[in-house]
Parts: C-alpha cells; structure tokens; sequence
C-alpha cells in the first residue's frame, strides 16, 4: 500500500465515520433546541420566577392592606388625615410658612 493510498484512505474514512458525528454534536450544542439555548431558557425560567416571587410578595402586601382598610378604622382614619388632609369638626388646621433666610 502507498502512503498516498493510506493518507487518502484514513481521510475518507474520517469523512465519513466522523463528519457526521461532528455535524451531529455541532447541531446539539449551537442548533435549535440545543444546549446554548437551553441555558438561556434557564436563564429566563430564572428570571420568570423571580419576577413571580415579587409579584405574589406585592400581592400579598396589597391583599393585607385591602383587609386593614376594610377592618381598621384607626388605619383609615389615620391615611384619611395625612394623605387626603381631612380634619373633625372641631379641629383647625394652621399652616407655617417658612421663611427663607
């Protein structure tokens, strides 16, 4: 045998046991559904959870608010005085101005 004919043939051989192999693992780890885009799936998957833990968190504070709104008139009272300026009958209001030096 040559070593032309070997060369060659150990070639040939690697084209066709190995090129298919190779394109296989390629698709694998970069093609549709392969392992890069995996991990940026889990990445979002993630990212999604976080985001759902927040919003059950923010939903219970709000769920707990809505409750105290409704039972706590102290609480009520309270919000109605510092955010909507409401007084009772009998109080004043006196508003100071400050001065600018």
């Amino acid at each position: 045998m040559q070593k032309g004919n070997y060369v060659s043939s150990q070639l040939y051989r690697h084209l066709v046991y190995f090129s298919p192999l190779e394109f296989f693992l390629f698709f694998i780890i970069w093609g549709d559904q392969g392992f890069v885009e995996l991990y940026d799936l889990q990445a979002e998957y993630q990212q999604l959870c976080d985001y759902s833990t927040t919003l059950e968190q923010e939903n219970a504070n709000l769920h707990r608010l809505i409750e105290r709104l409704k039972h706590d008139p102290k609480y009520v009272e309270r919000i109605a005085r510092t955010e909507l300026g409401m007084i009772r009958n009998n109080e004043t209001i006196i508003k100071f101005s400050r001065r600018k030096p």
